[in-house]
């Protein structure tokens, strides 16, 4: 959560409350394979989302609507979290 701060805010959110649910989330993420249980690797992760013009809300929304930001959950998210691994959103 302090690498999320450091690297994305103020763009977005800053986490604030560290909840069971978000524990229960990052461990999951951490658990989910040995490359994942570094900091090292969350550095780089955080860092390739700073890159994404639509992670970061750099890009024109839909139908002229505000731009998607990601959140600290958005990005701990399972199947958010294989999307960004997977390079989804570096167009």
């Amino acid at each position: 959560m302090n690498l999320f701060n450091r690297l994305l805010t103020p763009t977005l959110p800053a986490v604030v409350l560290v909840s069971e649910a978000r524990k229960k989330q990052i461990r999951a993420r951490w658990n989910q394979s040995d490359v994942h249980q570094s900091l090292e690797f969350w550095t780089e992760y955080f860092a390739d989302v700073a890159k994404s013009d639509f992670l970061m809300g750099r890009a024109a929304g839909k139908f002229g609507g505000a731009p998607f930001r990601a959140t600290f959950d958005w990005l701990i998210a399972p199947s958010n979290f294989v999307k960004v691994v997977e390079g989804n959103y570096h167009a």
